[in-house]
């Protein structure tokens, strides 16, 4: 779009071409090469009434040569291939690099503002150093509450409390001590906002409905990458296993790397589970990652399921593929051991030992119906209602089971009156939130709880915390513990709405 501007001498015609002009008084002195034509005299027809005023028809002019003996140029529409003026190169040239410096300039200035004027991630902080954390691992014996706050799907890491904005267009990150907010990722302009996110010691990668999956630095804030998958648009998730972050794309899982966002692999999926959503993604020893999927979450003429995908985490290979049942229940429990409800026994629970070979399930069988909760160290825990008075479960009942032998290893009674939330196990501990009953009638009423901290291998209470008084918000159903690590826990209400309180040593 640049436009080149020269300025030429145009000769009219018939004109006699007298080159650049010399000084005055000096005597023009044509440079002879050794190439060069020698001189000659020619007459220049001049048409009638055309002819340059001081000079007549047939002025004799001296002209060179080309090799072939022919005139040069100079004369309009005279015959003889032209010998080329070095002043008019030269200027030539001049014009056609300015006329290439403007065009450039001008296609920097519309990049520039068409950069300016596209949407923008907005990035605020960090503000202040990185907050150290409260500890290393689970606390051992919290004994305050730092911090009462608000949100939904949250994460504890390192001295900063990881949740959606209130938008729900990006993350941000507050330091649990002061409560204050230490950086803010947001995509203003997205219409679809965060659907997941999920996060690491050093990474938080979200994924938007909108196909985007980015990585953002737990640090400052500042995105590290970002991917736009193709049609995968719609509800999104994303899930961080082993350095990788995984996410679901059409007819495919495929994994990127979680600082700087290189594509690893695609692994594809069955044909029978063509769009399908990443609940979560367990890295295993031996280069193998499990990954549950729930198939065919947007085709309403196609039944949906559960699958278990075995993924060699180099290749993206898929090694192995199982049906399932409620993946979502699954929890990890041990290195190589996964728990999830039998689909065939609903009052049993599989114990899956999972390798590069496969998922091998044993059974573990409860006398009362129930869902594994939490598992780790060896133990799956559940939290049961034994007498199921009514439609609103109280879990009053709390029943350890030992993973290699699906033995009953202990159980604790809640008081009369009393319930269990959902529990957490972390380093050897049971983590979980006694409170009072809790109904549909109690909305906005203010409660007293207590956590309590258990040895996860005989039941044993190691620790009690009394937690500040609370308000239950609509039909709520309990104080769960939602996270645990480096050193603090955060405790929220089950449907995620109202407080949280985080405690730590």
């Amino acid at each position: 779009m640049a436009l080149a501007l020269r300025t030429q001498t145009r000769q009219k015609p018939g004109e006699m071409y007298r080159g650049p002009r010399e000084p005055p008084g000096e005597p023009r002195q044509p440079h002879r090469s050794p190439c060069a034509a020698p001189l000659r005299k020619v007459r220049i027809p001049q048409p009638s009434g055309h002819g340059d005023q001081g000079q007549g028809r047939g002025a004799v002019v001296a002209r060179r040569m080309n090799l072939l003996g022919e005139p040069g140029v100079g004369l309009s529409g005279g015959p003889g291939k032209p010998v080329p003026n070095v002043a008019e190169v030269r200027t030539l040239a001049r014009g056609q690099v300015w006329g290439l410096l403007i065009a450039l300039l001008l296609l920097a200035m519309s990049h520039l503002w068409v950069h300016r004027h596209q949407p923008r991630d907005v990035v605020t902080g960090a503000h202040g150093p990185f907050p150290a954390a409260f500890g290393a691992g689970a606390p051992v014996a919290p004994e305050r509450v730092v911090r009462r706050t608000s949100g939904f799907d949250e994460a504890l890491v390192h001295g900063l409390y990881v949740r959606e904005t209130d938008s729900l267009s990006g993350v941000t990150a507050a330091n649990v001590r002061t409560g204050k907010e230490y950086w803010r990722y947001e995509r203003p302009d997205s219409e679809t906002g965060v659907d997941t996110f999920d996060a690491s010691e050093r990474t938080v990668v979200a994924a938007f409905g909108d196909g985007r999956l980015i990585g953002v630095d737990l640090r400052t804030g500042k995105p590290l990458w970002h991917v736009d998958i193709q049609h995968a648009k719609g509800f999104r998730t994303t899930a961080l296993a082993g350095g990788q972050a995984l996410t679901e794309a059409p007819g495919a899982v495929r994994a990127f790397a979680e600082r700087d966002g290189r594509s690893l692999w695609t692994a594809k999926t069955p044909k029978s589970c063509p769009d399908g959503l990443v609940i979560t993604a367990y890295a295993l020893p031996g280069h193998l990652s499990v990954v549950p999927l729930v198939c065919n979450v947007t085709n309403p003429n196609r039944d949906e399921y559960y699958l278990l995908l075995g993924i060699d985490n180099r290749t993206g290979k898929v090694l192995w593929q199982q049906h399932t049942a409620a993946p979502r229940l699954m929890v990890r429990g041990g290195e190589h051991t996964l728990v999830i409800p039998d689909p065939n026994h609903p009052p049993a629970i599989q114990l899956l030992d999972v390798n590069r070979q496969g998922a091998t399930a044993r059974s573990l069988t409860a006398a009362d119906a129930w869902d594994a909760v939490a598992a780790g160290g060896g133990i799956v825990l559940s939290a049961i209602d034994p007498g199921d008075r009514s439609e609103e479960d109280h879990d009053t009942l709390l029943r350890a089971y030992g993973t290699r032998d699906g033995h009953l290893a202990w159980q604790l009674r809640a008081p009369t009156g009393q319930e269990y939330g959902f529990p957490e196990i972390a380093d050897g501990r049971v983590y979980v939130v006694r409170q009072p009953f809790l109904t549909g009638k109690d909305t906005g009423r203010r409660i007293r709880a207590d956590l309590l901290v258990l040895d996860s291998g005989t039941g044993r209470l190691l620790h009690t915390l009394r937690l500040p008084a609370m308000t239950v918000p609509d039909e709520s159903r309990g104080l769960d513990v939602r996270d645990i690590g480096d050193g603090a826990v955060s405790i929220g209400w089950r449907d995620d709405e109202g407080g949280v309180l985080i405690a730590a040593d």
